[in-house]
């Protein structure tokens, strides 16, 4: 049952990849997708959704009142919010590593090479992480746009580099898997 587990999380992140690469590759207008967490996203907004998060906009609107208990509670509730955020930035990321310690210990082209890249790059998003939780704790979300960009590009430099580890195309196959006869 785990194998299977296994197979189905490889497909999951296999399929993923695919879709960043057609997507990436049909963008003329060189908009990209944003973060690796649009392709779980139903609406494909969670980019969107962290500059609302750590963005100047609604924090302006709230101090239009000059309500003090309004200013703090919205504090307040935009901190959890923010956290929350984090935690499921790295929850994700996790959860992507451990798919990739499960694939890898059964995988005989395992290279030392990528997997220091893929731990370097977990241990640096791991890192942004824990700053941005820091000044989310210091002095709240309001204006850490870049830096919560910061952290989201070293998530989405973590998905590309796994996604090395799953080839799209194995030597000796065609695009849908067939064993060509010079292979």
């Amino acid at each position: 049952m785990t194998v299977i587990l296994l197979y189905i999380a490889a497909g999951l992140l296999l399929a993923a990849c695919l879709l960043r690469l057609v997507l990436k590759g049909s963008g003329d207008d060189g908009s990209e997708l944003n973060a690796p967490h649009d392709f779980w996203s139903a609406s494909g907004s969670v980019a969107h959704f962290a500059e609302r998060i750590f963005g100047n906009e609604d924090w302006e609107y709230v101090q239009s009142f000059g309500s003090k208990t309004l200013s703090r509670k919205f504090l307040k509730e935009r901190k959890a919010l923010a956290l929350s955020w984090l935690r499921s930035a790295r929850s994700e990321a996790r959860a992507l590593m451990r798919v990739h310690r499960t694939a890898s210990r059964t995988s005989p082209n395992l290279k030392l090479s990528v997997e220091f890249r893929i731990q370097y790059a977990y241990v640096g998003f791991l890192f942004y992480c824990a700053l941005l939780g820091l000044a989310i704790r210091a002095r709240g979300p309001v204006a850490l746009q870049g830096f919560a960009a910061l952290a989201d590009a070293r998530s989405v430099r973590l998905y590309e580099i796994v996604g090395q580890v799953f080839p799209l195309v194995q030597p000796g196959e065609d695009e849908f898997g067939h064993a060509t006869g010079d292979g």
